[in-house]
């Protein structure tokens, strides 16, 4: 039961015509037709789901004819460069191969999603269990993005040793024993390959029935503590 107004032109103000064009396609809004408040919200959405557009503003104006509707746009800045911050693992040349099909063009967040799942691709498919890309990306006028990535650097490594009921008992064998196999240590990011690796040197020290790995949050909320739930053999 929403008022239909009178369209008599719709008219984009602030993008390139090869935007413009991509605007007209994307609305539903036409001279000669009748439109509502909600399909000029419907229109203003579509619009924002190109992911070209960092702003956009539907404007009604009382013409002779009927009404006038502006689209004001504010594109985003072609893209320049992508840097990412936090990280250890993942070089700046890798971040360069990943987006360099978007560079020197009008930055699409959809596009830019596609490139942060490559990351988070790159972490899984190298055993970078906790490392993605965190938060919002930062956009600079200028066309530089930020992305903020967590990559999941172990903060301390804590040894709990149990008996067979799985309760806090006695440790007999040193720290050293263990710490002198491990290649996970703090301030290295954690690698569930790296892990496995670990425990099956662990093992073939022979002094262990199990032992099984738990992952606790730091007091820093992008770093973790690894915690080896240890169970030792009647020896």
């Amino acid at each position: 039961d929403e008022p239909k107004v009178l369209i008599a032109e719709v008219v984009v103000e602030g993008a390139t015509p090869e935007l413009e064009q991509l605007v007209y396609q994307v609305i539903s809004t036409r001279p000669g037709s009748t439109t509502t408040r909600t399909q000029l919200q419907q229109d203003t959405n579509a619009i924002f789901a190109t992911g070209f557009f960092a702003d956009v503003n539907a404007v009604p104006r009382d013409t002779p004819l009927g009404v006038r509707i502006t689209f004001v746009v504010r594109p985003y800045p072609v893209l320049r460069a992508v840097q990412v911050a936090g990280n250890q693992v993942l070089t700046q040349e890798k971040v360069n191969e990943i987006f360099a099909p978007q560079i020197g063009r009008t930055l699409n967040l959809r596009e830019l999603q596609a490139g942060i799942e490559k990351i988070n691709t790159f972490y899984r498919d190298n055993g970078y269990i906790l490392g993605q890309v965190v938060g919002t990306p930062q956009v600079d006028p200028d066309g530089v993005v930020t992305l903020q990535v967590a990559e999941g650097v172990v903060e301390q490594v804590t040894y709990r040793f149990l008996n067979k009921e799985g309760e806090p008992t006695k440790q007999r064998t040193r720290d050293f024993v263990i710490s002198r196999e491990m290649d996970t240590q703090p301030g290295v990011v954690l690698n569930q390959k790296t892990v496995q690796a670990d425990l099956r040197r662990l093992f073939e020290l022979g002094l262990f029935e199990d032992v099984q790995v738990a992952l606790e949050p730091g007091q820093n909320p992008r770093r973790v503590n690894l915690i080896l739930n240890i169970k030792e053999r009647n020896t």
